[in-house]
């Protein structure tokens, strides 16, 4: 009895064909996602470069006459609300809105009013009582740079287009990983330094690769974070769910306004989860004991009792309705404080000084508190080591890109003007891949509308192409 077996054969020309296919279609959506997302990273890095060094680097450069002042020995400053009064009085027919404590001796206060539909940011010497200079809010290098960075200059529908960059950015990063590790070289220290000897597109390759390897987890966290602040999957859905509810509020009226409108012009500052809540309305008995009610309720007072309950530099928006409320507002995403931990909303009834709400970190719920974090870092706002390291990454994002785009004209056919150069996969055996695209698309749900549309069109595309060629 012949007790042997005989080892199957296997068709390694199959396996390899079949993992060479598959390596091609993960080459092939890493190139499509990457023509698509390298004009949008390369525009994201240059502006977040500029909004980050704004205030330390370029306002003192181009408005140095506003942004310093020098005291005066033995002279003390004026008072918060014969500031406000000042600034009343130079524009009559304008609403003061916000007044921004200054950082030290040095700086003066900024107090934001809104004339003629025009935000203007007023720089006050408090030491000498006199306006120094005004700027438009929303025409400043950093608000150009804002809103490119957030909408292109298109509205909405810019603000789509960059999300789904966004979106993309993240199949980008998944296949990119992949592909490295398909092509990983196994010798120690590899991922230490870049294999070096190399020429032309395989050099360009070993730095596009080295880089985008260290970058992917970090550039995953900007993603994200700045999904956070798009009008579709940010505001409709992730914030709108994590915004701080009204009702803890506990019997205080509410405004027909939203912590929104308190954000002067195109520039950001209220904190991400309150943006979506009413705020909180004067006029009324409600509220908790405040300032003293035999003190008057102005700038003066609400500012002190700030002080007093714990908060250091913030900014205080000043009531612009009957039924406005003093909001004193601490946000490490403004650059008020460099601490998240410590972002605090204070809102005090105009008429009683009564507190109508206390709203710190503590009172955020679990994904308000990661953004909370995550907005500075985004942003180079915590402290100026987190600046030095968010521009050394953007310049990183935008060496990685470059090299990329070297690497696919290196690689486009000359002769084929409308040839993307991506490999093809003869393969139609999809497998485990398409979980990629999937996946992104369902977290996403405008790269999954998107990506749908694409394939119903490339399939309407083929079956007619197919049929002229019976």
């Amino acid at each position: 009895m012949n007790t042997s077996f005989k080892v199957p054969e296997v068709d390694h020309k199959a396996g390899v064909a079949q993992s060479k296919s598959g390596y091609n279609r993960l080459w092939r959506w890493h190139l499509l996602a990457g023509l698509y997302v390298v004009p949008f990273m390369l525009m994201l890095s240059v502006t977040g470069i500029i909004m980050m060094t704004y205030k330390p680097l370029i306002e003192p450069l181009i408005y140095p006459e506003f942004i310093s002042v020098v005291p005066t020995d033995g002279q003390s400053s004026i008072s918060w609300q014969q500031q406000v009064d000042l600034v009343k009085s130079a524009y009559p027919e304008g609403v003061v809105r916000q007044l921004l404590l200054p950082q030290d001796e040095q700086d003066p206060v900024r107090i934001l009013v809104k004339e003629a539909g025009v935000n203007l940011q007023v720089f006050v010497d408090p030491y000498r009582g006199e306006i120094i200079g005004a700027l438009n809010n929303d025409a400043t290098l950093y608000a150009l740079a804002d809103e490119i960075h957030g909408t292109l200059l298109l509205g909405a529908f810019g603000d789509g287009l960059i999300e789904l960059a966004a979106a993309l950015t993240l199949i980008l990063l998944v296949t990119g990983l992949l592909l490295w590790w398909a092509r990983r070289k196994r010798q120690p220290g590899y991922l230490l330094r870049p294999e070096t000897g190399l020429k032309g597109r395989l050099s360009w390759r070993e730095w596009h690769t080295f880089s985008g390897f260290y970058l992917s987890v970090v550039l995953m966290l900007f993603v994200l974070s700045g999904l956070s602040w798009t009008g579709i999957w940010g505001a409709k859905m992730v914030q709108a769910w994590s915004s701080f509810p009204a009702g803890v509020f506990s019997g205080i009226p509410l405004s027909d306004q939203t912590h929104a409108s308190l954000n002067p012009g195109v520039t950001e500052q209220v904190p991400w989860n309150l943006e979506q809540t009413p705020l909180p309305a004067s006029g009324s008995l409600s509220g908790q004991p405040g300032i003293p009610a035999d003190t008057p309720v102005n700038a003066d007072s609400v500012i002190r009792y700030a002080q007093d309950n714990g908060m250091t530099r913030f900014r205080l928006n000043l009531p612009t309705a009957p039924d406005g409320v003093y909001t004193a507002m601490a946000a490490a995403m403004n650059g008020d404080i460099t601490d998240p931990f410590a972002d605090r909303t204070l809102h005090i009834d105009r008429y009683t000084g009564k507190v109508l709400a206390d709203v710190g970190y503590d009172d955020y719920n679990l994904l308000a508190k990661a953004m909370a974090v995550g907005i500075p870092l985004h942003m180079g706002l915590w402290g100026r080591t987190n600046l030095v390291i968010n521009i050394v990454l953007c310049l990183g994002v935008i060496f990685v890109c470059i090299a990329g785009i070297v690497m696919w004209w290196q690689r486009k056919p000359a002769n084929r003007s409308f040839h993307l150069g991506a490999p093809s996969s003869r393969s139609k055996k999809r497998g485990a891949l398409v979980l990629i695209p999937v996946l992104c698309g369902l977290f996403v749900p405008l790269l999954g509308l998107t990506l749908l549309m694409f394939w119903l069109a490339t399939r309407t595309f083929t079956r007619v192409i197919d049929r002229g060629r019976v």
